[in-house]
């Protein structure tokens, strides 16, 4: 893993490498340069803004502890993964939590944020595969609002209006 002059990343390896190893080495990279902005996503996703952000983040909370996965349902999501997509994301997670070792034996390394809000080196969770598949859930549900509504269902009974009155 180097930088170039602008301080862009490139994971670079062999065919016979792991991809734990490569995205471990993402988990790294990101975790260097966005360990903050990761938090507040994971914080999102997790139903766990108002810790941090006081009350005015309870009703976002609860709308995804409503409508977002249990523990178990992650868990149970997981292990459902083939053993190369757990591979993945067990490396990625490994990278963050390389650099969370990092800034638990050096706190000047803790992004500003943190200290703002009273996280400090020691108090930094570390993530698990648990935060990862939360993450991404969000993004997707984050890319398909309607899916928070009844915008598809109120699609599906529209195409099937639709194929009814015209076919296929």
């Amino acid at each position: 893993t180097t930088r170039d002059a602008k301080g862009v990343w490139f994971i670079t390896g062999s065919e016979q490498d792991r991809l734990y190893d490569v995205f471990e080495a993402q988990g790294y990279a990101v975790a260097t340069d966005r360990l903050w902005q990761a938090e507040t996503f994971r914080r999102s996703a997790r139903g766990r803004l108002a810790e941090i952000f006081g009350a005015t983040q309870l009703a976002q909370d609860t709308l995804v502890r409503t409508t977002g996965y249990s523990d178990q349902e992650l868990q149970t999501g997981f292990a459902s993964l083939d053993a190369e997509s757990q591979e993945v994301i067990n490396g990625y997670v490994a990278g963050f939590n390389r650099r969370i070792a990092e800034i638990r034996a050096t706190p000047s390394l803790l992004p500003f944020e943190f200290s703002a809000i009273g996280i400090t080196s020691v108090t930094l969770e570390d993530w698990t595969y648990k935060d990862v598949l939360a993450w991404a859930s969000l993004m997707m549900r984050n890319n398909d609002p309607e899916a928070q509504t009844s915008g598809q269902i109120n699609n599906a009974a529209l195409y099937q209006g639709l194929v009814a009155g015209y076919g296929t």
